[in-house]
């Protein structure tokens, strides 16, 4: 059974390759140069290539190059993908905080005091990276969301709530999930990538807004990257 997961190249272990695949999308990849940025064993990266090859996501330019065909397919195929699995999140509210830009400030302010590698990330992170559509709640994506809630709970006084906006997401992605995040006005942000996946399954307006990252953000990337 596991070794079937890993196969998958959009599992969690072997989506890192992936996320360094399409920092660069045109570029002829070595399987070790791969390996090496994704931090994985060149075997999950050859049986990962293996997979993207069979439905046509992927090319051999040789037995130690590789080169991924049509990353904007790539990258649809991955969200129809990952909008099918299931995701842990604690949902909250704070008194006298309603508002998304008065949360994303009250996070600015007390960034320092949370606890764990959180950043921002569904329609509060892409109001960062490339705004379009309204939103009313916030999302965080906290690896280990389950051990550190009680923290986030005493530093931002937040009050356990079914319909609170602010929602402290248990990532699928515990470990690819972190890769390139950036910082935007003093705040912590999940990569484009990410962005990307988190906004294609939220249901209120996020396939627009996915669909704006990809065409404002990663495809101008895409084109310029070398």
């Amino acid at each position: 059974m596991q070794v079937a997961q890993e196969r998958n190249p959009f599992a969690d272990s072997a989506s890192k390759l992936l996320r360094v695949a399409l920092s660069s999308p045109a570029k002829a990849w070595g399987i070790r140069e791969l390996s090496r940025m994704a931090q994985t064993s060149p075997a999950l990266t050859i049986l990962t290539l293996r997979q993207l090859q069979r439905v046509g996501l992927a090319s051999r330019e040789s037995p130690t190059e590789a080169r991924f065909l049509d990353p904007v397919q790539l990258l649809r195929d991955w969200a129809a993908w990952y909008v099918m699995k299931q995701v842990k999140y604690y949902r909250f509210s704070i008194s006298g905080v309603a508002s998304p830009n008065a949360i994303l400030k009250l996070l600015s302010k007390e960034r320092a005091q949370l606890p764990g590698q959180w950043a921002l990330t569904c329609m509060a992170g892409a109001s960062l990276v490339a705004p379009f559509a309204t939103f009313s709640e916030v999302h965080i994506h906290l690896p280990k969301a389950e051990q550190l809630r009680r923290s986030w709970q005493d530093v931002l006084r937040l009050t356990p709530d079914k319909l609170g906006p602010i929602h402290l997401i248990q990532p699928y992605y515990a470990d690819s999930g972190s890769y390139g995040v950036q910082v935007i006005q003093k705040l912590p942000v999940v990569s484009a990538i990410q962005l990307y996946l988190d906004c294609y399954r939220y249901p209120v307006r996020g396939r627009e807004q996915a669909e704006h990252i990809l065409t404002q953000v990663l495809m101008p990337r895409w084109r310029n990257a070398r």
